[in-house]
C-alpha cells in the first residue's frame, strides 16, 4: 500500500473475530467490511441468534433446563461461518497488502 499503514495479519484476524468485518476496515477494505458487518447484522437478526442466546444463557443462570440449546446451536452456523470467512479474509489480505 502507498500509504505506509501495512497491516499485520494477526491483528487483522483478531478485530475480525471479535466483530466480523472490522479486520477489513483495518485493513482499509471499506466496501468488503461493511458487507461483512451488514451481513452478520442481518443474519443475526434473520435468525434471531443474540436474542435465543440471551434467553438460553438466562435459563442457565436461573437453574432451569435449557430449552431448545441445540435448535439455537444449528441457527448459529452459518454466522458462524461468516464470522470465519471474515477471519480468513482479513488476515489473507493484510498478508497479501504486506508483499
Amino acid at each position: 500500500m502507498e500509504t505506509g499503514h501495512s497491516p499485520r495479519p494477526a491483528l487483522a484476524a483478531l478485530l475480525s473475530a471479535l466483530l466480523p468485518g472490522l479486520g477489513q476496515f483495518y485493513n482499509r477494505q471499506w466496501a468488503k467490511g461493511a458487507g461483512f458487518l451488514v451481513g452478520a447484522l442481518i443474519l443475526d437478526a434473520a435468525l434471531d441468534i443474540t436474542a435465543s442466546f440471551v434467553k438460553l444463557l438466562q435459563s442457565l443462570a436461573s437453574g432451569v433446563p435449557p430449552e431448545g440449546a441445540a435448535q439455537v446451536s444449528l441457527r448459529m452456523l452459518p454466522l458462524l461461518a461468516l464470522s470465519l470467512w471474515s477471519v480468513v479474509d482479513a488476515a489473507r489480505s493484510a498478508k497479501k497488502s504486506q508483499q
